[in-house]
């Protein structure tokens, strides 16, 4: 009898002494995340609620670097473009795709190409395949760079080059897309080292999300003295388009008064 009342006794000791040990723990860690809390002016050390990148760092751990802020960009400023070789005109190559051809207007004349050339008096010479992008091909197997490469250059001899593609369908492959813009930017560099050269960015097509369309603008952007466009930011990027995508006469008027203003922006036309 003596020794199963002995057992009970035995228990409520433990059981104190547990209590004891966790109460004088909570005091304990009371007090210090208090005190922290006044030392550092933070409500409490640890919210039970928060999630782990919110938490403050341990005392005695060194502080992770922010991120350092990209550059601000800052577009180029050229001279006034004038015809060379005893041309009455500047000469514009355009390079690009279906909408730099002339997809979705009534007629040549309507393409933003011609009414750019019309409201600059320039001479714009298009070098265009639907379809074509920077790392796909387009209706007949080119992409802009092969157009590029296929380019009568001596025969045109352009004053100015402005490049106008997309990247092609959904799910695009962003490190290719951007490695291709800068292997072609650096190539028309090369080419025509004297020559102005103007990039629309991406008119964000179906499939192409805001990440992807700014990787490209990026990319574009680090070609140097290369005047970058960004529909998107710039106000032509909501174009109105018919049944297959591509942009109505309204919306062909629109990149041309867009780029128009551009380019009298950046010095290329007088009046920026």
């Amino acid at each position: 009898m003596g020794r199963r009342r002995e057992a009970p006794v035995a228990a409520i000791l433990v059981a104190l002494l547990a209590v004891g040990v966790v109460g004088g723990t909570g005091y304990a860690w009371s007090r210090w995340n208090d005190q922290v809390a006044t030392d550092t002016d933070v409500e409490s050390v640890v919210d039970p609620g928060s999630r782990d990148e919110d938490l403050p760092d341990a005392p005695g751990l060194p502080t992770a670097e922010p991120e350092p802020e990209q550059p601000a960009y800052e577009p180029p400023t050229f001279s006034t473009l004038t015809p060379t070789a005893n041309r009455p005109r500047p000469v514009l190559l355009l390079v690009g795709d279906g909408w730099a051809a002339g997809d979705g207007a009534s007629g040549d004349d309507a393409s933003y190409a011609a009414r750019l050339g019309n409201e600059l008096g320039w001479d714009v010479r298009v070098v265009a395949e639907p379809g074509a992008s920077y790392v796909s091909p387009g209706e007949s197997g080119a992409t802009v760079s092969d157009l590029w490469s296929d380019a009568p250059l001596a025969e045109i001899d352009p004053d100015a080059v402005l490049v106008q593609a997309d990247y092609a369908g959904p799910d695009p492959d962003v490190d290719a897309v951007t490695s291709a813009i800068a292997e072609f930017g650096d190539r028309i560099a090369a080419d025509l080292p004297d020559a102005p050269m103007v990039a629309i960015s991406s008119f964000r097509p179906d499939g192409v999300s805001a990440k992807d369309e700014t990787a490209m603008t990026q990319a574009w952007r680090a070609v140097e003295d290369t005047l970058v466009l960004r529909p998107t930011k710039q106000g032509f990027a909501d174009l109105p388009t018919g049944p297959a995508g591509n942009p109505l006469d309204a919306g062909h008027e629109l990149i041309a008064t867009s780029l128009e203003a551009a380019f009298r922006e950046a010095g290329l036309v007088p009046g920026g």
